[in-house]
């Protein structure tokens, strides 16, 4: 039987005190996933924003700590995240998991191109004659997806040039081999059926939920599929109750998971948590190097 994950209005982080040292207190090591645009950076996700001196160092000391592993989840290529966020020990996940980049390995691609490699060729060819050179708008061929990015362009435009983009898409991809996903001023068509929550899936398939935190932060719609595969992962049997929720009054029993949704105000969500911006994300990164270093 396939279990699903009901969306709840999450908590926001400070009701829950003491979630660090209960959930790090059985913990022999700890994952922690962290999304990039939205979350450890606010701004447009076509600009080249870095994260400030402040949350880079909080990374590094979490990528130095014993028992650590930090990852960063984004829509992003590796090669570009890799410009953004230079920390050493820090595993990247690009393309929203169509490539993985364990520290000092080369990249992985868990899923293969077949047909989709021609496909996005001839859509980005086709494309690109549409597309006035001084328009505004642009193509990025991201290998797993084509993004056309509409941030250059009037409202008008933009919506003319998305329309355009996605009949194009459907009228070459009879097989639906490609997805289409909207964005603010981009939209990309990418390879069906591989989500972040595949991916996380992936990552957690040696990880033993009786031992190990994993811990996962994001804003977006596409978070809520690694929201869901973190918690089915920490809890197969019970009933997918928040885990504040699991146990009796007087059980302190640890959560295998903390996923937290950032958002300016709590929405449904798959997550259990809540933070409402950027410096509150920064501000937990704090308080778990902080947590780590008391591990000690």
């Amino acid at each position: 039987m396939l279990k699903t994950v009901e969306l709840e209005y999450p908590r926001h982080l400070s009701e829950e005190t003491d979630l660090l040292s209960l959930a790090l207190s059985g913990a022999v090591r700890v994952r922690l996933f962290v999304d990039y645009d939205g979350t450890l950076v606010s701004g447009t996700r076509d600009a080249l924003v870095r994260p400030s001196e402040d949350v880079l160092d909080r990374l590094r000391e979490l990528c130095e700590a014993e028992g650590f592993s930090v990852f960063v989840v984004s829509s992003r290529p590796v090669a570009e995240l890799r410009t953004l966020v230079d920390v050493p020990g820090l595993g990247l996940i690009g393309q929203r998991g169509f490539e993985i980049a364990m520290p000092g390995l080369p990249i992985h691609h868990p899923v293969e191109m077949g047909d989709a490699s021609e496909l996005i060729h001839r859509i980005e060819l086709e494309m690109s004659r549409l597309l006035d050179s001084n328009s505004g708008a642009w193509l990025e061929n991201r290998g797993y997806g084509l993004v056309l990015h509409t941030r250059g362009l009037a409202r008008e435009a933009g919506s003319r040039a998305v329309r355009h983009f996605a009949e194009l898409v459907k009228r070459h991809d009879a097989l639906r081999i490609l997805e289409i996903l909207y964005g603010d001023d981009i939209v990309e068509a990418q390879i069906a059926g591989w989500s972040k929550g595949n991916v996380l899936s992936l990552m957690l398939t040696d990880a033993d939920p009786d031992l190990e935190l994993t811990i996962y932060m994001g804003d977006d719609v596409t978070d809520e599929d690694a929201f869901a595969a973190v918690k089915l992962w920490s809890d197969e049997d019970a009933g997918m109750e928040p885990w504040f929720m699991v146990g009796g009054d007087d059980d302190e029993w640890a959560p295998g998971a903390i996923t937290i949704l950032v958002a300016d105000k709590p929405r449904p969500s798959v997550a259990s948590l809540f933070v409402r911006d950027t410096h509150e994300v920064y501000e937990f990164l704090s308080a778990l190097s902080l947590a780590a270093a008391a591990r000690r």
